[in-house]
């Protein structure tokens, strides 16, 4: 995703300092966005005995989603062509949380412990996702209408933690995910120049794994995958030289 999106930035730059025959225009400019962030997982685990995985039909299934208002940054350029493209890279900064939940359990027993002592045990999860980025191409179908298709990527942070006595073990991942966007809308100039965009897009990213650390039976881990997407409706208005 990083190479993919030099490699554009570098090719807008080039032909941005090219001849008149290839001319065309630069514009920056600022999105307000409705966006909704949606993730659905499933945890399962790994258990051990005399050294051999032992099959466990707990299986833990979850579907979230939130929604929250972004703000982001982008810069394009458009071919002053017959048929002209849009090239762009945009930027979100901040963050939207996916889920943040917390339980507390009275446990029975522990392990390596015989005797059964009654213990009160908070679980705590949450997942925030940040750094929005895309790297994409826009191209007219008639008139005003448009589409637009490209590469996005953003982190999650998930952290799942135990307080109190429990050997279910923690996580604490970043993750980096890329997906494919693509979108339909309106876009044109107004009056004084400006250009004007609205456009509803979803974004599909891969899916993602990852596993536990600090079980109290070393040889046993919990596992969670999942997998992320977003939809939008996006109002964009930019400045173009």
């Amino acid at each position: 995703m990083i190479k993919l999106r030099n490699i554009l930035i570098a090719a807008i730059a080039i032909v941005g300092l090219s001849t008149s025959a290839w001319a065309g225009t630069v514009s920056l400019g600022v999105t307000t966005s409705l966006l909704e962030v949606g993730a659905e997982g499933s945890e399962t685990d790994k258990l051990t005995a005399a050294g051999a995985n032992v099959a466990d039909t707990s299986i833990r299934k979850a579907a979230v989603s939130d929604e929250t208002f972004t703000g982001s940054l982008f810069a394009e350029y458009t071919t002053d062509t017959s048929y002209p493209i849009t090239l762009g890279f945009e930027y979100t900064p901040g963050e939207a949380d996916i889920a943040s939940s917390s339980r507390t359990d009275t446990e029975g027993s522990r392990t390596n412990i015989g005797k059964a002592v009654a213990t009160q045990v908070t679980r705590t999860a949450k997942a925030t996702a940040s750094n929005f980025n895309t790297v994409y191409l826009e191209a007219p179908i008639y008139k005003y209408l448009y589409f637009r298709a490209g590469l996005s990527s953003m982190n999650i942070d998930y952290s799942y933690n135990v307080t109190g006595a429990s050997n279910s073990g923690v996580y604490e991942e970043e993750i980096d995910v890329n997906g494919t966007n693509l979108g339909i809308g309106l876009k044109g100039n107004t009056a004084g120049g400006m250009l004007w965009k609205m456009i509803y897009e979803e974004t599909d990213y891969d899916g993602f794994n990852i596993t536990s650390k600090g079980n109290s039976v070393v040889a046993n881990s919990n596992n969670i995958t999942g997998a992320l997407e977003t939809s939008a409706v996006r109002l964009s208005l930019a400045k173009s030289f």
